[in-house]
């Protein structure tokens, strides 16, 4: 009886101690529940790569240097909002805000491309946001956001993000606006067909299709505020009772607000 008791009890051991390597092999090989892998690129402000700069993201514990080519990979970061850090000496250490996500249709988000400025630079695009804040509350764009429910509104640094090529491209993901072919290339349309556009505060009488894109710079436009249909916009935007089914389109360019 002893010595099919300690049989047993030597099996046990045996298979228990086989489940514990499955289990650490099983831990070894898939990846930690909730975590993503973050790429990107650091270039300068004319777009050169940026290699050997420091990428830091503390919810990760963990950094990274870029390649010669700029790029760099994050591995085991946790999801949800997080921050990315990067510097690199002569330049200003930039931090970017980050949601990062699992899912496979949210890659993009898991994709940091980050533009380092040089000190004086940096100093200049401060000043410049300054200068954008002042003059969006004296035309009463920071009021508007405050206070206006069910509109859009696009800050100065909303807009930097979009990476737009043309002023068209900073609202295709507004609902309240589409985009046709036109004979020179997009044309914005309200949402129920009807737009009203305004450029620093005068409406914009069209002379052709798309030639917004044609007359207003987007590296020049600071902030844009969108109204729907049926939502009559504050001053200083009027229209008539019989276009209330427009939608308002109002662009601030930076030369106005300046």
């Amino acid at each position: 009886m002893d010595k099919i008791k300690m049989m047993r009890t030597t099996l046990l051991a045996v298979a228990l101690t086989a489940c514990a390597r499955a289990t650490a092999s099983d831990n070894s090989i898939a990846p930690a529940s909730g975590s993503v892998t973050v790429t990107g690129r650091v270039v300068s402000s004319t777009g050169t790569p940026i290699p050997d700069a420091r990428v830091y993201i503390p919810g990760a514990g963990e950094a990274t240097r870029t390649d010669a080519n700029g790029n760099y990979n994050l591995t085991g970061v946790p999801d949800g909002p997080q921050e990315v850090v990067v510097r690199h000496r002569g330049y200003a250490p930039t931090r970017v805000d980050a949601k990062f996500s699992t899912k496979r249709s949210d890659r993009e988000r898991n994709h940091i491309d980050v533009t380092l400025l040089t000190q004086p630079e940096a100093v200049a695009v401060a000043n410049q946001q300054a200068r954008d804040s002042a003059g969006l509350a004296k035309n009463g764009f920071l009021q508007r956001q405050s206070l206006v429910r069910g509109a859009y509104f696009f800050t100065p640094e909303e807009i930097a993000a979009t990476r737009a090529v043309t002023v068209s491209d900073l609202f295709r993901q507004v609902p309240l606006l589409t985009e046709v072919p036109g004979p020179t290339g997009p044309v914005l349309r309200g949402a129920q067909g009807c737009l009203d556009t305004y450029v620093d505060g005068l409406r914009w009488r069209s002379m052709f299709p798309g030639d917004l894109d044609t007359y207003v710079p987007v590296g020049d436009v600071v902030a844009a505020e969108v109204y729907p249909p049926g939502q009559t916009p504050p001053l200083p935007f009027a229209r008539s009772a019989a276009r209330l089914n427009c939608t308002t389109l109002a662009i601030w360019t930076r030369s106005s607000v300046g």
